[in-house]
């Protein structure tokens, strides 16, 4: 019991200093002058062609979750997964991911089930996110048909690998009956696609906001999904103030050698876009959310 309240309090602890460094790093690279004009020059037009395919990244994701639970209610997974994603943009340590827990339990209530599939769900977004990530470099890098094809095979290599990794696992003694409640990684075309077309919504929406600053799509790319990569980390900032921004950044420079400071600005007004997104749309379906528990 001590044990687990001291890794509670130091997980607190390190959120804190995170977000603290976090706001750190925004006072002092991002040039708000800048910004302020750029967020003037939005159209407003853009901005709603932006929150519409948002929420259609949501879409994607909801028709996901009814992949795997036929009997759950559509418009539930949607305004479910639309809290889910304003809970998670806000709480440390994926917090947020309990909202679909409590929605998902009334339909399968052996919660090692449960589990199974959300692991699976997000091993997709993985997934994913990383087919993206190497078709963007590669392409930037080398050319486009070399891109295509190389995130064409990230998820069939991926499938592969963790076969043969779970594989050699089992050699692991673990407590009976585990490894049958483990998900055994396997080739399921029709929700990767919606996951990769869930984050491809979500990509572009931010894009067209910022498409007036004169962004290559490709690389702009990079960086976006760095930025992502950042929300699924065990600990970081309140709302990801400063850590996306950084993988944002990171991302640019280590892959693309692209400035720093010049990359954690576009990180930030991409940043600010999702926040306010995700806010806008959890706020709404909250109410809606709350009625389904009871």
């Amino acid at each position: 019991m001590g044990s687990a309240y001291k890794k509670k309090n130091l997980k607190w602890i390190l959120t804190a200093i995170a977000t603290l460094l976090g706001v750190l790093l925004i006072l002092y690279l991002i040039p708000l002058e800048e910004i302020e004009r750029a967020v003037e020059r939005i159209p407003p037009r853009a901005l709603l062609i932006a929150l519409f395919l948002y929420a259609f990244s949501y879409l994607f994701r909801s028709i996901r979750w009814k992949y795997y639970y036929p009997k759950a209610p559509f418009g539930g997974l949607f305004f479910t997964t639309a809290v889910n994603t304003f809970l998670n943009n806000l709480l440390p340590a994926r917090l947020g991911e309990l909202s679909i827990f409590a929605l998902l339990r009334r339909y399968d209530p052996d919660f090692k089930t449960t589990l199974g599939k959300f692991l699976k769900v997000r091993l997709l977004d993985g997934f994913a996110l990383l087919t993206l990530f190497t078709f963007a470099v590669v392409s930037v890098k080398v050319n486009l048909p070399a891109g295509l094809l190389m995130g064409a095979l990230v998820y069939p290599a991926g499938v592969f690998a963790l076969k043969y990794i779970l594989h050699l696992g089992k050699r692991i003694p673990l407590p009976k009956g585990w490894y049958e409640k483990i998900p055994t990684p396997r080739w399921e075309p029709v929700p990767f696609l919606l996951s990769v077309g869930a984050l491809l919504s979500k990509l572009l929406a931010v894009y067209i906001v910022l498409e007036h600053l004169g962004l290559d799509l490709l690389r702009f790319t990079v960086g976006f999904l760095g930025g992502e990569i950042s929300t699924i980390m065990p600990v970081h900032s309140v709302a990801g103030l400063g850590s996306y921004e950084t993988s944002f950044s990171l991302a640019l420079k280590l892959f693309l050698g692209e400035g720093f400071k010049e990359g954690f600005a576009v990180g930030f007004l991409s940043h600010a876009f999702l926040l306010l997104a995700s806010a806008l749309l959890g706020l709404l379906s909250l109410p809606i959310f709350i009625r389904l528990l009871r």
